[in-house]
C-alpha cells in the first residue's frame, strides 16, 4: 500500500468509526468491528507517518500538510469534530484497541456534554488514553450562548473561565454576559458555595481593572435578584450579599438608578428586595448618592423612565415598603429634576393618551365619514407611533379596523393596513420578539414586501426569528420551491442549518413540519438526525413519514424516529408493532428483531413488555439469541 492511498484508507476507517459510534454503545458489535478495522488502518498508516496528525477545520481536514475537503465525505466528517470544538487529534504508535474504542466512546458524546466536562484533551486524560492526543478550540465563544440546552455548558465555562485568571477570557465573559446570565438560576447562586465565589471574583476583577464592563455586569446581575420577586429568607439575602461584598456605596447607587430607568418595573417589592442585598446599613448614603450619580450619567435624567418610575414608587404615601430612607431621597431627586423635563415627560404622556382616545372613539364610530376623521388624526400621528413601537397599540388599531371593514373607505384601510405590516415585516427579524410583536405578527393577512425580501433575511443576512419564518411560511406557501433552492445552497453550513431546523421546530403550522422534512430529504445523515431530533419538540409530525423510517435500514434514523413517534399514545404502539411484529420462519429475520429490540431498550419503551414476554418463550435453537435479549431487557424493566 503506498502512502496516498494508505491516507485515503486511514480517513474511511476514521469516519465508519466515528458513525458507528454515534449510532451504536460501545458493547454492540457494528462498534467493536469498526474500531477493529480503524485500527488496523491507523497501523498501516504508522508505516508512513508517527504521530498521525489530523488538524481540524469547520469543513476539511489536514493531514500530512494537505487539505483533504475533495473527498465527499470530508466536510461532513470535519463538521462532526469541529461541533465538538476540536482543534486537532494526534494519534501515536502503541495505540491499543482499548485505548481507540475508548477514544470514540468518549468523542460519541453530544458536543455540549463534551465541552461541559472541560473539551476531549482532559477527557482522553480523565480516561487514560496516553497514545491518543487532542487539541481543544477556544470555545469560550459559547459564553454567550442561551437556550435550555447551553445552560449547564454555560455554567460549566463560566466557573472554568474564573477559575483559569485568564484575562482574555473574562473579558469576553464580561462582553457576553448580557446574554450568558440568562442561564443562571437565583436558587443555584443561593446553594452553590463555589458560584457565589466565582461570581464574587469575576465583579472584584472586573471592578480592579476598571473594566468597562463591570457597571453593565454588576447591574445586570442584581436585575437577575432584584426582579425574580421571590420572598428570600434572611439566610438566602446573607449568601447573596457575598456576591456583592466588594461593590462599594457608588456602585449600589448606580444599580439603583440602572433599575429605575429601565423600562422593566421596579415596585416597591423589588426596591425593599435591593435595600435588603444592599444593606440596610447603607441606605442612607446609597440614597443620598443618588442625585449626584444622576449629575454623573450626562442625560439619564432626561429619560422619562426615570421619572414616572420615582412618580409609580412614590405615588402611595401610605405604603411602607418603601424605606423612609429611599422616599426622602427619590422625593429630593424629583424635586430637583427641572420643570421643563417633568413637563417633556407630561407630553409624552399626554401624546399616548391622544393616540388612546383616537383608538376608543374609533372603536365607537360607525358613520364613514367621522372614522375617515379620526383616521387623518392618526395620520398625522404616525410619526410618534412609529417611534413608540407600541406593538400592542397596532394589533387593537388594526383588529378595530378590520371590525370597521365595511364603513371604511379601501384606500384609508389599505394605507393602515400597509403601514402597520411594513412595521412587523422590519421589525420581526431581533432575536427575541417581544410577545406583542409576535401576537401583531400573527395577525397579519398579508405581506406588503416581496417574497424577495424575506428570502435575503432569511439567507443572506441569516435572521432567523422563528416568527420571521413563520410569516414567511404562512404569506408565501406558493415560495416554498424557492425556499428549498435556497437551502440547497446552504446544504454544507451545517450551523446554518441546524438553525432553521430549530426554528421550525417552534413553529405551530403544518407547514413547518413538510418543510422539516424537506429538510430531511436534502440533508445528510447528520442533518437527518437534527431534523428528527427537532421533531420530538416541533408542533406538528407526519406519523407516516416516521412509520416509514421504521421500515428502513438505518439504526439511528430509525430510533429518533421512534422518539418522536412516542409522543403519542396511537403512534407509540403502532411504531413498536412495526419494530417488533415482524414475521420471522425459521429465524430468517431474527437479527432485524435483535436490532429493534436494542433501539427499544435505549429508548426504554416497557410498553412492549408483552413482546417481550412473547420473544422470550420462542421455541427452537434458531430463537436462542431472541430468547435471551428478550430475557435480559425483561430482567432489566421489572
Amino acid at each position: 500500500m503506498v502512502k496516498e492511498e494508505a491516507l485515503i484508507e486511514f480517513l474511511k476507517g476514521l469516519r465508519i468509526a466515528i458513525n458507528n459510534s454515534l449510532a451504536y454503545s460501545r458493547q454492540h458489535p457494528y462498534f467493536l468491528k469498526s474500531a477493529q478495522e480503524f485500527q488496523e488502518k491507523i497501523e498501516s498508516l504508522f508505516n508512513f507517518l508517527d504521530p498521525i496528525k489530523v488538524n481540524v477545520m469547520p469543513k476539511s481536514l489536514l493531514l500530512d500538510g494537505k487539505d483533504c475537503q475533495k473527498l465527499a465525505f470530508v466536510p461532513e466528517l470535519a463538521n462532526i469534530l469541529h461541533q465538538r470544538k476540536i482543534k486537532s487529534v494526534e494519534f501515536r504508535s502503541g495505540l491499543t484497541a482499548g485505548e481507540l474504542a475508548d477514544f470514540l466512546s468518549v468523542l460519541s458524546r453530544q458536543p455540549k456534554e463534551i465541552i461541559k466536562n472541560g473539551g476531549l484533551a482532559r477527557l482522553l486524560i480523565e480516561a487514560g488514553i496516553r497514545h491518543i492526543r487532542a487539541e481543544d478550540l477556544d470555545y469560550s465563544g459559547l459564553l454567550g450562548s442561551q437556550g435550555q440546552e447551553a445552560k449547564d455548558v454555560w455554567m460549566y465555562l463560566f466557573k472554568d473561565t474564573i477559575e483559569s485568571q485568564n484575562a482574555r477570557k473574562i473579558n469576553e465573559l464580561a462582553a457576553n454576559f448580557s446574554k450568558g446570565i440568562n442561564n443562571l438560576n437565583v436558587k443555584k447562586v443561593i446553594e452553590d458555595d463555589k458560584l457565589r465565589e466565582d461570581l464574587r471574583n469575576f465583579l472584584r476583577y472586573l471592578k480592579e481593572t476598571k473594566n468597562e464592563n463591570f457597571a453593565k455586569c454588576s447591574q445586570e446581575l442584581s436585575s437577575l435578584i432584584i426582579s425574580s420577586g421571590d420572598p428570600f429568607s434572611a439566610d438566602s439575602i446573607g449568601r447573596l450579599k457575598e456576591v456583592f461584598q466588594d461593590l462599594d456605596n457608588n456602585d449600589f447607587s448606580d444599580i439603583l438608578l440602572s433599575r429605575l430607568a429601565d423600562e422593566k418595573a421596579l415596585n416597591p417589592l423589588s426596591l425593599e428586595l435591593f435595600s435588603r442585598l444592599a444593606g440596610e446599613d447603607r441606605a442612607d448614603k446609597i440614597a443620598s448618592g443618588l442625585e449626584g450619580r444622576v449629575s454623573v450619567k450626562a442625560g439619564l435624567k432626561n429619560k422619562t423612565v426615570l421619572l414616572k418610575k420615582i412618580k409609580d414608587l412614590l405615588s402611595d404615601p401610605d405604603n411602607t415598603t418603601v424605606s423612609p430612607v429611599y422616599r426622602r431621597a427619590l422625593s429630593a431627586l424629583l424635586k430637583n429634576i427641572s420643570s421643563a423635563e417633568i413637563l417633556s415627560f407630561e407630553r409624552e404622556q399626554l401624546r399616548s393618551n391622544y393616540h388612546m382616545i383616537i383608538l376608543n372613539l374609533l372603536a365607537q364610530e360607525d358613520n364613514t365619514s367621522g372614522l375617515d376623521l379620526l383616521l387623518s388624526r392618526l395620520s398625522k400621528e404616525w410619526e410618534n407611533i412609529t417611534e413608540e413601537k407600541d406593538y400592542r397599540f397596532l394589533k387593537y388599531l388594526l383588529d378595530t379596523l378590520k371590525q370597521k371593514k365595511e364603513r371604511l373607505s379601501p384606500d384609508s384601510l389599505e394605507t393602515i393596513e400597509k403601514q402597520i405590516t411594513l412595521i412587523v415585516e422590519n421589525n420581526i427579524w431581533v432575536e427575541n420578539p417581544s410577545l406583542d410583536l409576535t401576537c401583531l405578527a400573527d395577525s397579519l393577512e398579508k405581506s406588503y414586501s416581496a417574497a424577495s425580501f424575506y428570502l435575503d433575511k432569511i439567507f443572506q443576512e441569516k435572521k432567523l426569528s422563528p416568527p420571521g419564518l413563520k410569516l414567511f411560511l404562512r404569506l408565501f406557501p406558493s415560495q416554498l420551491n424557492i425556499f428549498y433552492e435556497h437551502l440547497k445552497q446552504e446544504l454544507s453550513d451545517l450551523e446554518f442549518l441546524s438553525q432553521i431546523i430549530e426554528a421550525l421546530a417552534l413553529i405551530d403550522l403544518p407547514v413547518a413540519a413538510a418543510v422539516l422534512k424537506a429538510i430531511f430529504s436534502l440533508g445528510n445523515e447528520l442533518v437527518k438526525i437534527e431534523t428528527l431530533k427537532a421533531m420530538r419538540s416541533a408542533k406538528e409530525f407526519d406519523p407516516d413519514f416516521l412509520f416509514s423510517l421504521l421500515k428502513g435500514k438505518s439504526r439511528i434514523l430509525k430510533k429518533e424516529a421512534l422518539a418522536v413517534l412516542l409522543r403519542d399514545s396511537v403512534t407509540q404502539q403502532r411504531a413498536i408493532d412495526i419494530l417488533l411484529g415482524i414475521k420471522s420462519p425459521w429465524g430468517r429475520r431474527n437479527k432485524l428483531i435483535l436490532e429493534n429490540i436494542m433501539i427499544i431498550e435505549e429508548l426504554n419503551v416497557n410498553v412492549a413488555s408483552s413482546y417481550m414476554l412473547s420473544f422470550s418463550q420462542k421455541k427452537f435453537f434458531w430463537n436462542r439469541q431472541l430468547r435471551n435479549a428478550a430475557l435480559k431487557v425483561l430482567e432489566k424493566w421489572k
